[in-house]
């Protein structure tokens, strides 16, 4: 059954409005993408993007900064089913956080400014991040149908993720990597330790565990490990992660990293 939910609906100032949403798909049936917007959560609602890509996860709307990005809109996205063309799923209306709290909105937004600022002016690098996939069509070289498992772990289509492409889109973002910290764990083996690296970056897009960080310059490349959301006053401010380093032969650096015109 498809599932879709809107996780995340942000104004980048002073441009777009940032949405962002997930969908659980277990079977790999999710297709099309409609993403529709309102001025109240009971509607009516007015398309603003259809056709997108399955494997879509975020949209940006620039339409409504020409209204200024201060009013009222609630969006939701509409699945249709790849197996079933009839079968078409919304989500719940999404809505921007903090809106009904006009004091703290006005300081989440100048937090996040001034983080923008200083990672792209003074300390930030930057980053590629490719999202895993998690809904969308299967990988038809390594996923089993019957038993839903993966039974290639260094799948060349999918990299081991049972997802056809395996990643989303690359998009770019500004972080800036902390000092190594090593980190304890404790096994059947006994006591291990990993190295881990804190990585610092706005909050949109979403990063979850296990989506892949490349560094531009250098094409290191890192796993999501832990994530951590830091809040000044109770408000999100910026994401918090904790990565490791893959090894050079590490079948996610086979993955081509090409921008689109989907970069943040």
């Amino acid at each position: 059954m498809i599932e879709p939910k809107i996780e995340r609906v942000l104004p980048v100032y002073p441009e777009y409005m940032h949405v962002q949403w997930s969908i659980r798909d277990p079977n790999g049936a999710a297709g099309e993408i409609e993403v529709s917007r309102s001025g109240s959560p009971e509607g009516p609602f007015q398309v603003v993007a259809a056709n997108l890509r399955a494997d879509t996860f975020f949209y940006q709307d620039f339409e409504v900064a020409k209204g200024g990005l201060s009013q009222n809109h609630w969006y939701r996205i509409r699945v249709s089913s790849r197996i079933n063309p009839d079968e078409k799923v919304f989500s719940d209306p999404g809505t921007v956080e903090l809106r009904a709290q006009p004091h703290r909105f006005r300081l989440a937004r100048k937090a996040r400014r001034d983080l923008y600022v200083t990672l792209s002016r003074l300390n930030g690098s930057i980053f590629v991040l490719l999202k895993k996939k998690r809904f969308g069509k299967r990988c038809s070289t390594c996923f089993n149908e019957f038993t839903q498992d993966v039974v290639l772990s260094s799948c060349g289509e999918c990299y081991g993720t049972s997802f056809e492409g395996g990643y989303h889109d690359p998009v770019s973002i500004w972080g800036k990597i902390d000092p190594t910290v090593i980190q304890q764990q404790f096994g059947m083996q006994g006591v291990s330790e990993m190295a881990m690296l804190g990585f610092v970056t706005l909050d949109y897009p979403l990063i979850d565990l296990e989506d892949i960080l490349v560094e531009m310059q250098t094409n290191r490349r890192f796993i999501v490990k832990q994530k951590m959301q830091t809040q000044a006053s109770g408000i999100p401010v910026h994401q918090d992660l904790q990565l490791s380093e893959l090894a050079r032969t590490a079948i996610e650096y086979s993955i081509p990293v090409s921008l689109s015109n989907d970069s943040v």
